[in-house]
């Protein structure tokens, strides 16, 4: 089982994403915000995040921070910049399914 850190400010998107991921089979570590995102995302192969998180210039330091040590994928409802270092963009709202075998492509890699 992958061990998940999702990336949610608002606490009704990130229970609900924990629910269906840990339904999928997935250990789910939550932060919702950026600090907590730094102290938790170790040990997690995949970060699901919003851009728009708390504290981080919508969360491009939480990406830079981790990038390359973890893959990341990005829930945006808008234009990303090509120059971030993420893994994978999903655009809001981003079906259950197509999430979650986003997830299963990076984890099995």
């Amino acid at each position: 089982m992958a061990r998940i850190l999702v990336v949610e400010d608002d606490t009704s998107q990130l229970d609900i994403r924990k629910q269906i991921l840990e339904h999928a089979g997935f250990e789910v570590v939550a932060a919702q915000d950026a600090t907590q995102a730094l102290e938790r995302w170790q040990g997690c192969p995949v970060v699901v995040m919003d851009l728009r998180i708390p504290e981080l210039e919508d969360g491009a330091r939480l990406i830079q921070a981790i990038a390359g040590k973890a893959r990341i994928i990005v829930l945006s409802g808008g234009q990303v910049d090509a120059a971030l270092p993420v893994d994978e963009v999903l655009t809001k709202p981003c079906p259950s399914r197509r999430l979650i075998e986003s997830i299963e492509k990076w984890t099995s890699a």
